[in-house]
C-alpha cells in the first residue's frame, strides 16, 4: 500500500453506538441504517459485524440492499428507504424478501399489480411536514385503507420523517409528532418515526421502530456537545506528513494564496484532500491532530493534498500521521470549520481511502 491516506474504523464503536441507542429506546426495536457505504464506513463489514446484534437494517436502494443480501447478510429483514424506483424492482425485493416503503401512488400501484409468491410486510410513509415522500392525510387513508384489504400484504408499518427534530428547541418536531399520532393511532399498526435526532432528544416519537442512522457512527445530528458525550466515533481518518517547509511572513500558501503567513511559519503537506473525501470547503484554522498537539489548516485543500500550520507542534518530521478527525478532531467540529455537516463528509470518503478495521 503506498498511499498513506487511511480510515481506521471501530466496529465495536459502531456496536457500542447502537447498544446506546437500543437503551435509550428499551421497547423499540431498532432499524440500523447503512445506506450510503454505511455512511463511508464499508456497509458489509459493518453489516457483517452488527449482524447478530440488530433488529434490521436500513439501506436507501435495492442494489443497497442487493449487495448485502450477495454478500451473505440474509439474517435480517432489511429495510428499502426510497421503496422501489422501477416495477422490475418487485422480483429483486421478493428474490430478497426485502420491506419496502411506500412512499407515492407509483409504488402502490406496482406492488398491487404485481405476481408475489407470498405476502409482503411494508412500510406506508405519511408526510407530516417533511414534504419530501409520503402521503398527505387524505390520500394517506385511502392508500391504507387499499393496503389492509390487499392479500399481497403481510404486515403494515406506519412511518414519517423530521424535518428539524436536530433543532430541539423549535416546536415543529412536535407538531410532526401530534400530526402522526393523530393519524396513526386508531389503525392498530405498528410505527416508525425516530430517526438519530429522535431517538436522542424526542423521546415521545419512540415507537415500535427506531431508525439509527448517523449516531451509529458516533456523530451526533445536535450541534451541541452534551448530545455527543455518550457516542463514540467510528472512523477516523489520518495520513502522513510528506513535506515540511519553511516560509516568510507574508508568503502566501497554496491555491490562491488564501492562508497569507503571519510571520515566519513551518508549513507542513498532508496526503489527503477533496479526492479522498475529505471538505473541500475547510477553513484556514480547521483542526487537525499531530504529535500530540492540534494544529490547524493553512490554505486551501486540493484533490490530493492539504497544508497545515506547524506552530507549536512538537518536532514534526517525514511521515508523522495526522488526524484530520476521529478519536481527537471531532468529525462536526470539521463539520462546522466547513459549512456541511458530518453526514456529507463521512459519506463522501472515497475508495481511494483504505478502510482498516478493527474489530
Amino acid at each position: 500500500m503506498a498511499r498513506t491516506c487511511i480510515a481506521s474504523i471501530n466496529l465495536k464503536a459502531v456496536k457500542s453506538n447502537y447498544l446506546y441507542a437500543k437503551s435509550l429506546a428499551p421497547n423499540s426495536k431498532a432499524i440500523a441504517i447503512v445506506k450510503a457505504d454505511a455512511y463511508g464506513h464499508g456497509a458489509i463489514e459493518v453489516a457483517a459485524y452488527l449482524e447478530e446484534t440488530v433488529d434490521a437494517f436500513g439501506v436507501a436502494c435495492i442494489e443497497e440492499a442487493v449487495e448485502l443480501r450477495e454478500a451473505g447478510l440474509e439474517k435480517k429483514p432489511i429495510l428499502l428507504l426510497e421503496g422501489m424506483f422501477e416495477s422490475s424492482e418487485i422480483e429483486l425485493l421478493e428474490k430478497h424478501e426485502l420491506m419496502p416503503v411506500i412512499g407515492s401512488t407509483a409504488q402502490l400501484q406496482w406492488i398491487l399489480n404485481a405476481e408475489l409468491t407470498k405476502p409482503i410486510k411494508v412500510f406506508l410513509k405519511y408526510d407530516s411536514g417533511m414534504s419530501r415522500l409520503g402521503f398527505h392525510e387524505i390520500e394517506f387513508k385511502q392508500v391504507l385503507h387499499v393496503l389492509e384489504s390487499n392479500s399481497k400484504i403481510a404486515e403494515i408499518v406506519l412511518m414519517t420523517h423530521f424535518s428539524k427534530a436536530d433543532e430541539p428547541y423549535d416546536i415543529f418536531t412536535q407538531n410532526q409528532i401530534d400530526n402522526f399520532n393523530r393519524i396513526a393511532k386508531e389503525t392498530g399498526h405498528p410505527s416508525s418515526v425516530a430517526n438519530s435526532a429522535g431517538i436522542v432528544a424526542w423521546r415521545n416519537s419512540h415507537k415500535q421502530y427506531n431508525r439509527p442512522g448517523i449516531m451509529l457512527y458516533g456523530s451526533s445530528p445536535f450541534s451541541e456537545a452534551r448530545y455527543q458525550k455518550n457516542l463514540v466515533p467510528a472512523m477516523t481518518l489520518s495520513s502522513a506528513l510528506i513535506s515540511i517547509k519553511d516560509f516568510k511572513k507574508g508568503q502566501g500558501i497554496g491555491y490562491g494564496s488564501r492562508f497569507i503567513c503571519e510571520h515566519d511559519m513551518q508549513i507542513g503537506v498532508v496526503a489527503v484532500g477533496y479526492a479522498d473525501g475529505y471538505s473541500r470547503h475547510a477553513k484556514d484554522g480547521t483542526p487537525v491532530f499531530i504529535n500530540g498537539t492540534r494544529a490547524t489548516i493553512a490554505g486551501r485543500v486540493s484533490m490530493d493534498m492539504t497544508t497545515i500550520n506547524l506552530t507549536g507542534v512538537p518536532n514534526p518530521k517525514i511521515g508523522d500521521r495526522v488526524e484530520m478527525f476521529g478519536e481527537n478532531i471531532g468529525i462536526n467540529e470539521v463539520a462546522e470549520f466547513s459549512n456541511t455537516i458530518s453526514y456529507e463528509i463521512l459519506s463522501k470518503i472515497t475508495k481511494r481511502v483504505y478502510k482498516q478495521y478493527q474489530k
